[in-house]
C-alpha cells in the first residue's frame, strides 16, 4: 500500500496484519485489539456525537459520507459511522475486495454503496432486545453509487 493510494490521515493508522490495510479509528479499542470488521460501540458513539471520521478519527466537515451494504442504502441506515469523502473512496477500494466481513458487516458483501450527504441522524436502538446496532441515516442525499468489488 502506497501513500498515494489512501489520504494521508488514514495511512498513518495501524496496518491490519492479516490483511494489510488501515484499522480504521472504530475498529480499535482501548485494551489495543484491533481489526478491519470490529465496531467499537464507544468510538461508534464518538463519530456521531464529536462528528469524527469512522476510518482516520479526524474531525469530519461538512460533507459527509456513508459507506455499506446495498441494504443499509435501501433502507437509509447505515452501521458504519460517517467518513471524509476521500476516506470513503480509499475505503471503497481497500475493504471489500478483502471479501471478508469488514466495515461493521456481519458478511463479505457482493454489493456496496457509497452515498456522500450533507447529515445525518443518529439512531440507537429502541430496546435491549434483537439488533443492537447503532444506526446512520443520512438526509440531504448528493449521490449514491453502488458496486461490486473485484
Amino acid at each position: 500500500m502506497t501513500d498515494t493510494q489512501v489520504p494521508s490521515t488514514l495511512a498513518e493508522r495501524p496496518t491490519d496484519p492479516e490483511h494489510g490495510v488501515p484499522v480504521p479509528f472504530v475498529g480499535e479499542y482501548d485494551d489495543g485489539t484491533r481489526g478491519v470488521g470490529e465496531l467499537n460501540r464507544k468510538r461508534v458513539i464518538q463519530c456521531a456525537l464529536s462528528r469524527i471520521c469512522g476510518l482516520c478519527g479526524r474531525s469530519l466537515e461538512w460533507r459527509v459520507a456513508f459507506l455499506g451494504s446495498a441494504d443499509d442504502a435501501d433502507r437509509n441506515g447505515f452501521v458504519y459511522p460517517p467518513l471524509h469523502e476521500d476516506c470513503a473512496e480509499a475505503a471503497a477500494r481497500l475493504y471489500p475486495v478483502l471479501a471478508v466481513p469488514a466495515l461493521g458487516q456481519q458478511a463479505g458483501l457482493r454489493e456496496w454503496a457509497l452515498v456522500v450527504t450533507g447529515g445525518f441522524e443518529l439512531e440507537r436502538p429502541a430496546s435491549r432486545g434483537g439488533d443492537q446496532r447503532i444506526l446512520f441515516r443520512p438526509n440531504s442525499v448528493a449521490s449514491d453509487h453502488r458496486f461490486r468489488p473485484g
